[in-house]
């Protein structure tokens, strides 16, 4: 991700949080947690469901693998989330993500990769619609 494509998704983030949030998360956490966000796919060496991505907003990420892309080994993202200013940048994320979906009147919204990867982020109660679209089962 290019700086200036950085500072874009920082802006758009803050505009659509509430001025409270924006107080308390600095642009720098969350230009950090856009970075971890936009390197997920190299962590990820299948097709994921991340419920809890956004902590205490109702959003689901589910990433659909590239066919044919090299598997790599990573630290999980888990390990990485121990920092209070991440989470609360994750957290403003999703608020803005929720409010896009909101003023769109929008369940989901899709993002195609370079790599013919895509990530879905939507309200849990479309789940069953995106993991048949996506052509997943998941099992329990």
């Amino acid at each position: 991700m290019t700086n200036d494509n950085l500072d874009a998704a920082v802006c758009w983030v803050q505009s659509r949080i509430p001025s409270s949030m924006a107080c308390a998360v600095s642009a720098g956490e969350l230009a950090n947690a856009i970075g971890l966000l936009s390197a997920l796919p190299e962590r990820t060496t299948g097709t994921v469901l991340i419920p809890d991505l956004f902590p205490g907003v109702p959003l689901e990420t589910r990433y659909v693998h590239a066919t044919g892309k090299k598997h790599t080994q990573h630290m999980p993202l888990q390990e990485t989330c121990n920092d209070t200013g991440l989470l609360a940048a994750l957290t403003a994320i999703g608020t803005a993500i929720a409010k896009e979906l909101q003023d769109t009147e929008n369940d989901m919204c899709r993002h195609e990769l370079d790599d013919g990867a895509a990530v879905f982020v939507f309200l849990p109660e479309v789940r069953p619609t995106v993991l048949q679209a996506t052509g997943t089962a998941l099992l329990n």
